[in-house]
């Protein structure tokens, strides 16, 4: 009986550290944050579909396989300080310029960067992947 009370107050004790606020901490935290539960998602299912290059001690570029020739989409992983970016070219994209890209992708524009179906349908796929990596 004791044990279940201690379990009982333990629960009421951590209960008030789970408020439910997770996107509140994200934008605190910067839109570029990557969570460890993203990570390892990526890490584990997602990253198959791409060749990894280690740029230095805790950087990681990811090119996807199907995704070859200008311009280069690149999902760029720096783990040590929990962060990601996606690289058009070598130029970085804000958040609103990723979601911008994806729409345009997605609905086949013209000013899509990527003409052939296959390489848009790769990028989509890495657009997708990053959006998913930093919880956006």
């Amino acid at each position: 009986m004791r044990f279940l009370s201690l379990c009982c107050l333990c629960s009421l004790l951590l209960l008030p550290a789970c408020d439910g606020q997770t996107r509140e901490r994200r934008t605190a935290r910067g839109e570029d944050f990557v969570s460890d539960p993203d990570h390892l998602y990526f890490r584990n299912v997602r990253s198959r579909d791409y060749r990894a290059v280690t740029l230095s001690e805790g950087l990681e570029a990811y090119y996807h396989d199907d995704l070859e020739g200008e311009p280069s989409l690149i999902i760029r992983d720096n783990w040590l300080d929990d962060r990601a970016e996606l690289l058009l070219g070598d130029r970085p994209l804000s958040l609103p310029e990723v979601r911008e890209l994806y729409d345009r992708l997605r609905s086949g524009s013209a000013e899509s960067p990527y003409s052939d179906d296959r390489q848009r349908r790769a990028a989509t796929e890495v657009v997708e992947d990053y959006l998913r990596l930093i919880g956006g």
